[in-house]
């Protein structure tokens, strides 16, 4: 074979061997196209797979969070709120105590975050309905007792006078009540009842129940605003006579008494 045949048989050769792989390139094509998009659909749906369950687990693991939270507040609430309870224990004054609120505060934010339509007031009543049943139930066990009826027996009062005609009541006098030696609030802002009005003036009172309070000198303050023709406004103004308590021996007995003490004298000491 010349030089030139061997030439022309080597590019036959090659030509062959190119159109016989094209032919087999061509009928894999379709194969191989169909492998890759299958690949890329299972991927799709593999991502979309793992996305929702892990967006399940998420959405779970929230709830069971947010529900812990709220059973969590909802319990501590109505332990902070037991022994403050009206009418079953004894307590310094008529109103909660600020841990009691941020109990009460923190089982509000945990069932918003579950039901929107949540409202403090309902939570108000959830827990003061549980806090009421334990209460009862701590009484039944003789781990506890309930007070006695309130009998107001001492009147706070404040006259406003030489206002002038056409004067009126914008915010009515709340009163808060302090013990004049260590300065603490035994009462709150309990708000003053109307008793006497004239054109130019009007008187307001609050009966007290020193049954549970403890001896010592006790000052009142009130805040108000009078407005119309008249422009008051008071905060802190202290009422006219201060309150001592104390105890003393009548008939044999020991008893709690008081006197009212003016701003110009000082307490006696009791003998």
């Amino acid at each position: 074979m010349t030089p030139v045949e061997m030439h022309y048989s080597c590019i036959g050769f090659v030509y062959q061997a190119t159109a016989w792989l094209g032919q087999r390139l061509a009928e894999k094509w379709f194969d191989v196209v169909l492998a890759l998009l299958g690949t890329l659909f299972g991927y799709w749906l593999a991502k979309r797979h793992l996305e929702h369950f892990v967006s399940g687990i998420v959405e779970k693991t929230d709830a069971k969070y947010l529900d812990l939270n709220r059973q969590v507040a909802f319990h501590r609430a109505v332990t902070a709120m037991l022994p403050e309870l009206p009418q079953f224990y004894m307590r310094p004054t008529s109103t909660f105590s600020p841990q009691v609120a941020a109990a009460i505060g923190d089982f509000t934010h945990w069932s918003t975050a579950i039901d929107p339509a949540h409202t403090p007031e309902k939570s108000m009543e959830m827990v003061g309905k549980e806090a009421y049943i334990l209460a009862a139930g701590l009484i039944q066990k003789d781990m506890g007792f309930k007070e006695a009826v309130s009998i107001p027996n001492y009147e706070w009062q404040i006259d406003i006078g030489g206002l002038p005609i056409g004067w009126t009541v914008e915010e009515a006098p709340d009163l808060t009540i302090y013990n004049w030696d260590t300065g603490v609030a035994v009462y709150r802002h309990a708000l003053m009842k109307e008793t006497a009005r004239t054109t130019t003036s009007i008187r307001y009172s609050w009966t007290w129940d020193m049954l549970e309070v403890q001896c010592g000198l006790y000052v009142g303050v009130v805040n108000f605003t009078i407005g119309g023709t008249a422009k008051i406004q008071e905060t802190a103004s202290p009422l006219r006579e201060r309150v001592r308590i104390f105890l003393k021996r009548e008939n044999r007995q020991i008893v709690k008494t008081h006197e009212n003490i003016p701003w110009d004298d000082k307490p006696a000491d009791t003998k």
